[in-house]
C-alpha cells in the first residue's frame, strides 16, 4: 500500500471520535493546570468566593438567593453546592470534575449531529483553548455545556431545547438570548415558551420552598435582579473605554478604581456615573431593537434558519456591548450561539470573530491584566481591539438581519412587477 493509502485512515482517526477525544483531554488539562498555576489565580473565583458562599450557607445559615440576597439567579446555587459534595479541601477539584463531564456530554451530544457536529466540537476546544482558564473556572463553565447541548437539539426537540436553555438561564441570564431567539424565529413558539415556563416554574417553587424552610425572605430568590445596581462601568466593559483610554494617555480626571464593597475594579470621571446609570435602559432598547429586526425580516419571509442564528449572535452581543459590567468570561458567551451558527451551516464570521475575541481575551486576562488595571496604554490598546470586534460582531448581526429585509422585500416587489 502507498503512503497516500495511509492517508485516509489516519486522517479518519486524528479528526474522528479518537482524536477528538485526545483534544480534549489535552486542553481540558492544560486549562486545569493554568488554573491552579498561573499567578494571577485564575481560579479565585472558585476556590475561594464560591466555596466561601458555601460556608457561609453551611456555618452561618446564608445561603445565597435563599436566605440572602445574590448576584446571580436562584438556580446558580446548584452547581456551587454540588462542587462542595468531595469536601471543602477538594471543592477545586470537584468543580473541574464536574464541568469535565458537562463538557464532553457536550461533545458526545455534536458528535451524533454528523460532520457538522464533530466540526462545532473541534470549533470550541479551539475556542475553549483561546479564551483560556477562565472557560472552565466561573459559572460560564456550567453553562455553556448545557447551552451547547440546548442548541444541538433545536433543529429537532426544540421543546428539549428550550428547557435547557432555560436551566441555563436561571444559571446565569445569557442563554436566554438563544431561547428569545427561538421565539421569534420558530414557528412552535407556543411549546418552548410552555417548556421554558415550565423550567422557571419549577425552579422558583423549588426555591421558595427551600428558602421558606430555610427560614429566608422569599424576595431573595430574585435578587439578582437588582444586584448590578450599585456597579459603577467596570473597567472591562465596552462603556469604560473613553475613561480607561484617557486614564492610559495620562488624564488626571480619570482613573482606574477598586471598589472593595463589590470586589469590582471601575473607571472614574466625569459621566462615568452616568454612563453606569444608562447601561440598562441602553440593553433594553438594544434588545428590543435586535429583536425587532428579526420580528421583521420573519414576516417579511426571511429563511427562518438565517434568523435564529444572527438575532442569536446578535442579542448576545448586544448584552456584551451595552453592559456596565465586564468580565473575561462574557467570552464563553458566543460559544453555544456559534455553535448553533455551525450546525446550520451559517458559522464562517462568527466563529472567526469568537475566536478573535476568545484569543485577545486570554491576553487580557491572564496575562495581562496588571497592566490593565494599571491602565498601561499597551494593555489598553490590546483590551479595545477586542472590544471593537465585539462591536463588528454586533454590526454584522444588524447588517445581517436588515439585510434579510431588504432581500424579502426586493422578492415581493419582483413577485408583484412579474404578477403585473
Amino acid at each position: 500500500m502507498t503512503s497516500r493509502g495511509y492517508a485516509h485512515p489516519v486522517r479518519r482517526v486524528i479528526t474522528g471520535p479518537i482524536g477528538l477525544g485526545i483534544a480534549f483531554a489535552i486542553a481540558h488539562a492544560w486549562l486545569a493546570w493554568l488554573l491552579w498555576n498561573h499567578p494571577a489565580q485564575p481560579f479565585a473565583d472558585v476556590i475561594v468566593v464560591y466555596r466561601d458562599w458555601i460556608v457561609a450557607g453551611v456555618y452561618g445559615d446564608i445561603w445565597p438567593g435563599l436566605t440572602g440576597d445574590f448576584v446571580y439567579p436562584p438556580l446558580a446555587l446548584v452547581p456551587i453546592a454540588l462542587a462542595a459534595v468531595g469536601g471543602l479541601d477538594g471543592y477545586g477539584w470537584t468543580w473541574l470534575a464536574i464541568v469535565v463531564i458537562l463538557d464532553a456530554t457536550a461533545v458526545a451530544v455534536l458528535i451524533t449531529r454528523g460532520r457538522r457536529g464533530v466540526l462545532a466540537s473541534w470549533w470550541w476546544l479551539a475556542f475553549l483553548v483561546l479564551a483560556g482558564p477562565v472557560a472552565l473556572g466561573r459559572l460560564e463553565a456550567i453553562v455553556t455545556p448545557v447551552a451547547i447541548i440546548g442548541v444541538a437539539f433545536i433543529a429537532t426537540r426544540p421543546s428539549v431545547a428550550s428547557a435547557l436553555l432555560a436551566i441555563g438561564a436561571w444559571i446565569k441570564i445569557w442563554p436566554a438570548a438563544i431561547l428569545g431567539a427561538m421565539l421569534v424565529a420558530l414557528k412552535d413558539r407556543v411549546r418552548i415558551l410552555i417548556a421554558a415556563l415550565l423550567v422557571s416554574a419549577a425552579v422558583l417553587g423549588c426555591g421558595l420552598i427551600a428558602g421558606l424552610l430555610l427560614g429566608g425572605d422569599p424576595a431573595h430568590l430574585l435578587s439578582f435582579l437588582g444586584g448590578h445596581s450599585g456597579r459603577g462601568v467596570q473597567v472591562e466593559s465596552l462603556l469604560a473605554a473613553p475613561w480607561l483610554i484617557q486614564a492610559a494617555l495620562g488624564s488626571t480626571e480619570t482613573a482606574v478604581s477598586w471598589n472593595a464593597a463589590l470586589n469590582t475594579v471601575e473607571v472614574i470621571g466625569p459621566g462615568a456615573e452616568l454612563a453606569a446609570a444608562a447601561s440598562t435602559p441602553l440593553m433594553v432598547l438594544g434588545v428590543l431593537a435586535i429583536a425587532g429586526l428579526g420580528v421583521v425580516a420573519m414576516r417579511r419571509g426571511a429563511p427562518s434558519a438565517d434568523v435564529l442564528v444572527t438575532l442569536g449572535v446578535g442579542l448576545t452581543a448586544v448584552l456584551v456591548v451595552t453592559n456596565k459590567v465586564g468580565s473575561p468570561q462574557f467570552a464563553t458567551w458566543l460559544a453555544a450561539p456559534v455553535v448553533l451558527a455551525i450546525l446550520s451551516r451559517r458559522g464562517i464570521v462568527p466563529a472567526t470573530a469568537a475566536l478573535i475575541i476568545a484569543g485577545i481575551t486570554q491576553v487580557v486576562y491572564p496575562w495581562g491584566y496588571g497592566a490593565v488595571l494599571e491602565a498601561a496604554l499597551p494593555a489598553v490598546i490590546v483590551l479595545e481591539l477586542r472590544n471593537l470586534v465585539w462591536i463588528a460582531l454586533l454590526a454584522w448581526a444588524i447588517a445581517e438581519l436588515a439585510g434579510a429585509i431588504r432581500a424579502q422585500r426586493r422578492t415581493a416587489q419582483s413577485a408583484v412587477e412579474d404578477g403585473d
